[in-house]
């Protein structure tokens, strides 16, 4: 659909420029401050991107999300021409790039549920989970394509011609999604729990006194609350994350220079990984739907865990070098394939389970979910290698992905999910608070 390829180039542009940034960034801090400074600085980043989050998925539900990704992505693109007018002159300091690093962040926090709702605006139910695997082979290529790109211009030009890139980038996905259609589902008015008389939504709010933001948003930690499935979902992510997220970007090289496996290996296992989630999204991209969704995602999750553990053990059976290579790379396969099953059906799944009315607000939890737990395995991936060993986070995380999964095994609920099949208990915790909204306005 014409629409749907609009979305998909806007979404890569935008992606890329992201990655961009980051090398940018990062690179600029380094040639400008201490080693000390460069980390706050990222961090500087990443905590407002956070905390903004669940804010973020309001004003998705309140305005939609094409208007929230245009804003956003237009702010982003303000953003970096300023980073490169002041590189360019050469006015960097600490504080300056630590004040843009927030501003971006904060301009994030509304672009990165907006742009995880999308596909629920986009395409018929039954459709989703294609796009959703769509996304994540477009979320792959661009993370692969956004940082070496970054590097190159850095090497061939400067960090003004990248800022000025990444400004390009982003007004090419503005352009991009500006003229993607995207339509508010039919039952958004009813889940609502606002009045179903044919009229546009943002027509309908305008007939009532709109609640505030903070109002809005308790209603969306209420629904999730009120709905167990949902919450045992984001808990999942938020300890796989955990248990992944650090071992997996942070501890492959720190095992590879422990081990004197060389940098080859990084490279290696980073690339399978990437592979592997590659090919099982496209697989989830052809095959359209999964009927046992939960048990497929599940059964993906605990190959995440099995790899992550198998990593942490491999140098312990001190196989050749050329074996443990080939070994290392294998488990960054079935890890990727892994990611790519649990990854996509769990965002899917959720799209289509979340009230349409709090579709923004439950996305910016499934993002804080995954998000928030970043910078603190990252922090303890490192303090464990210190510690102890480069073997200890992937023995360690891998334990704790398994642990996830089966709690999730156990739950019925998560186990027997079909994304195929309209998800009661979403229907029923809306309905349970619009009542008690009814009830609290008389």
């Amino acid at each position: 659909m014409p629409h749907v390829l609009r979305w998909m180039i806007g979404l890569a542009t935008s992606l890329i420029g992201t990655h961009i940034y980051l090398v940018t960034l990062a690179w600029v801090a380094v040639q400008t401050t201490t080693p000390a400074n460069v980390g706050l600085i990222l961090v500087a980043g990443a905590v407002p991107q956070a905390a903004m989050l669940l804010i973020g998925g309001v004003f998705v539900d309140r305005i939609g999300p094409k208007r929230t990704i245009i804003s956003s992505d237009v702010l982003r693109t303000l953003i970096m021409v300023v980073f490169a007018i002041v590189v360019a002159r050469g006015a960097v300091s600490p504080w300056l790039l630590a004040l843009l690093a927030v501003l971006f962040g904060l301009v994030d926090g509304f672009f990165l549920p907006a742009v995880s709702a999308a596909p629920r605006y986009l395409v018929p139910h039954n459709s989703i989970t294609r796009v959703v695997a769509s996304a994540q082979i477009v979320s792959r290529g661009a993370e692969f394509a956004g940082a070496p790109l970054g590097s190159w211009i850095l090497l061939v030009a400067s960090a003004a011609v990248a800022f000025s890139v990444n400004a390009t980038l982003f007004a090419v996905s503005v352009a991009m999604l500006a003229i993607t259609r995207m339509a508010i589902p039919q039952h958004t008015a009813v889940e609502a729990g606002l009045p179903d008389v044919g009229l546009p939504r943002a027509e309908l709010r305008s007939q009532q006194t709109r609640p505030s933001i903070w109002t809005e948003l308790a209603e969306g930690i209420r629904l999730i609350r009120a709905y167990p499935t949902l919450r045992t979902l984001l808990i999942v992510v938020f300890v796989v994350e955990l248990g992944f997220g650090g071992p997996m970007m942070v501890g492959v090289p720190l095992l590879a220079h422990e081990t004197g496996w060389g940098v080859r290996t990084i490279g290696w296992v980073l690339g399978g990984f990437g592979l592997g989630a590659a090919a099982a999204a496209g697989f989830l991209a052809w095959r359209k739907n999964v009927r046992r969704t939960g048990l497929a995602a599940l059964i993906g999750l605990t190959a995440i865990g099995i790899s992550i553990t198998s990593l942490g053990m491999l140098p312990a059976y001190a196989l050749p070098p050329s074996a443990a290579f080939a070994v290392a790379g294998f488990l960054g396969l079935t890890a990727g394939i892994g990611v790519g099953f649990y990854g996509t059906l769990v965002t899917s799944t959720v799209l289509q389970v979340a009230p349409a009315g709090q579709i923004g607000r439950v996305m910016g939890a499934l993002t804080f979910s995954n998000r928030a737990a970043v910078p603190v395995t990252f922090a303890l991936t490192g303090l464990a290698t210190g510690l102890y060993s480069a073997q200890v986070p992937f023995l360690v995380g891998g334990l704790l992905v398994l642990l996830a999964a089966a709690v999730a095994f156990s739950n019925p609920q998560v186990r027997r999910l079909s994304i195929d099949v309209p998800d009661r208990a979403a229907q029923d915790a809306t309905q349970h608070l619009s009542a008690s909204a009814e009830r609290g306005s008389r």
